[in-house]
């Protein structure tokens, strides 16, 4: 052996694995560890060798060589992760987990699995954990944090929160998004709340605890807005499945004790108030879409309501109060969202005229909207009302009595405006008549334009003023009257125009409801929409003709 460590020391070429053979075959074991411990000395070992002086070590039960080599001998001098490999197949836990936690080694996931699986020291890890970087520290939370989340809650969650730097006072939401973009000089060493979930998924009610402080918290959220509504789902899906297990515990409770479901109630009612102030705090267009998806799978009323009114998903709404012939909440929808949608009115008619139920008052109620608006004619209401058996006459009778009333009243005033226009007519005819068959006495001598004396050559005009030669304009018109005329030339051709628009009218027609579609028809037929030379025009110009629609 001797000799064998004196080519050691003098680097002869002298290959060890023939001086180990030799000494394993006469089971020399001692003597392998002597070679091999020589060899190290020199920095000639390998892999192999460190986990064969190891083995030696082990088998020899030499425990305080074995702690010698290990504490003695430089890191350089083996090869730390075969050592750890060897140590923790021969049950030397200690010494293995003493290799992992030395700085130079850092085998941080070989100390934290072996104090772990061996040792059973959750919150002594969790300390190792909190003192490593955060980077290493994220890591380690992903590979073993349901363990410690199940053994160490607490401490876990502690833990979770120096890493992603939750403890730090709330920041301004810009700053806070500077500094994770890279505003920070460790911003990129902070991991995100999102990626470290994982961690609890063995206990889902830490996890709402969790969110719940962070988005729910006094104060604040220490998280840009982005990451915060990408971790609000989670929340309220977890808060909705708290909820409903709640309504399931207070169904039971009924049955047995009194207290017991009066504190459920409370608690239920509690939640949900929470519940209804995460909702309002989170209202972009992709929050609310998780939320009208989780609030309607999980049958969270108020939440799919909320949701579905800020997205314009009216007729989803009505949908859900027809399915549970919901009267209630139909008239609420109806109420704050019919000024958005008429049509929710009139949907809801049809609805509570079908229904067998005791809606007497809905329905008057709806009737006194679609005649305040003018939605539905009366002949429509008339027939969706007369399919129901439960609707009298006079359930109805104040809105027909009313329209009766307003239609007499058009009426009315139809007439007294045609009969203001036949006397119009007469007038004009009389006038006309009178210009054609009756003589004309000119008496006045001074001009209308400049006020002097006329001379001749003058120009008289039927209506009665005089001009010199001079101050007739061009056209050959009265300039007075063609001033005063000139409004009604132009609206007369801007009505001829409008009358050859089609595209305008049919738009025009469609924008109308009940008696105001017959009302836009009568004002186009004012403007010669009608007539015929109008419909020249526009088959002159390739547009359809409305006389023949």
């Amino acid at each position: 052996l001797a000799v064998y460590m004196k080519t050691v020391d003098l680097g002869l070429p002298l290959e060890p694995s023939y001086v180990v053979e030799r000494y394993l075959e006469a089971q020399r074991i001692g003597h392998v560890a002597q070679y091999l411990k020589k060899l190290h000395e020199k920095n000639l070992a390998e892999r192999e060798h460190t986990a064969l002086l190891l083995k030696c070590y082990t088998k020899l039960k030499d425990t305080s060589t074995l702690d010698e080599f290990l504490e003695r001998t430089p890191v350089s001098q083996y090869d730390p992760a075969t050592a750890i490999e060897v140590l923790e197949s021969a049950g030397y836990y200690g010494l293995a987990a003493a290799i992992a936690q030395k700085e130079e080694v850092g085998r941080h996931e070989d100390y934290v699995r072996i104090s772990l699986e061996h040792f059973k020291s959750y919150n002594k890890t969790v300390e190792y954990i909190r003192a490593l970087p955060k980077a290493d520290a994220s890591k380690m939370l992903l590979d073993h944090g349901r363990v410690l989340m199940r053994h160490a809650p607490r401490e876990t969650v502690d833990l979770i929160r120096d890493v992603c730097d939750l403890r730090a006072e709330p920041q301004e939401p810009w700053r806070a998004a500077l500094v994770r973009v890279g505003g920070g000089a460790s911003s990129s060493s902070v991991p995100r709340v999102q990626e470290l979930l994982p961690a609890f998924v063995a206990d889902l009610s830490q996890l709402e605890l969790f969110l719940r402080s962070i988005l729910l918290g006094p104060g604040s959220c220490p998280l840009p807005i982005a990451e915060a509504e990408r971790l609000f789902p989670t929340l309220l899906e977890l808060m909705i499945r708290s909820y409903c297990s709640l309504q399931e515990a207070e169904a039971g409770s009924r049955e047995g004790e009194e207290g017991g479901a009066r504190e459920d109630e409370s608690a239920q009612r509690r939640l949900h108030g929470e519940i209804m102030r995460l909702i309002r705090q989170y209202q972009s267009e992709e929050a609310l879409a998780s939320t009208l998806m989780l609030s309607q799978t999980f049958g969270f009323v108020d939440g799919f309501f909320h949701a579905a009114e800020k997205l314009g998903r009216f007729q989803l709404l009505m949908n859900w109060c027809f399915e549970r012939r919901d009267t209630k909440r139909l008239m609420e929808v109806c109420k704050r969202s019919g000024t958005l949608d008429q049509s929710l009115w009139v949907q809801a008619l049809s609805f509570l005229a079908a229904d067998e139920g005791d809606s007497i008052e809905e329905i008057s109620e709806v009737l006194q909207h679609i005649e305040s608006s003018d939605l539905v004619p009366l002949l429509m209401v008339v027939e969706t009302l007369q399919n129901s058996p439960g609707i009298t006459l006079g359930a109805v009778r104040p809105y027909l009595q009313a329209q009766f009333k307003k239609m007499a009243e058009s009426v009315e005033s139809s007439r007294g405006k045609a009969h203001q226009d036949r006397q119009e007519i007469a007038r004009m005819q009389q006038e006309i008549t009178s210009l054609r068959t009756e003589a004309q006495v000119f008496q006045s001598n001074k001009c209308f334009q400049c006020r002097i004396q006329l001379d001749v050559p003058a120009v008289y005009f039927f209506c009665g003023h005089s001009y010199h030669t001079y101050c007739v304009s061009g056209d050959g018109g009265c300039p007075q009257c063609s001033s005063e005329a000139l409004p009604k030339i132009r609206m007369r051709a801007k009505r001829e125009a409008q009358a050859r628009n089609t595209e305008d009218f049919f738009k025009y027609l469609q924008g109308s409801s009940g008696d105001k579609q017959i009302q836009a028809v009568s004002e186009w037929c004012k403007f010669g929409a009608f007539d015929a030379g109008a419909s020249g025009h526009a088959a002159e110009e390739g547009e359809p003709d409305m006389s023949t629609m």
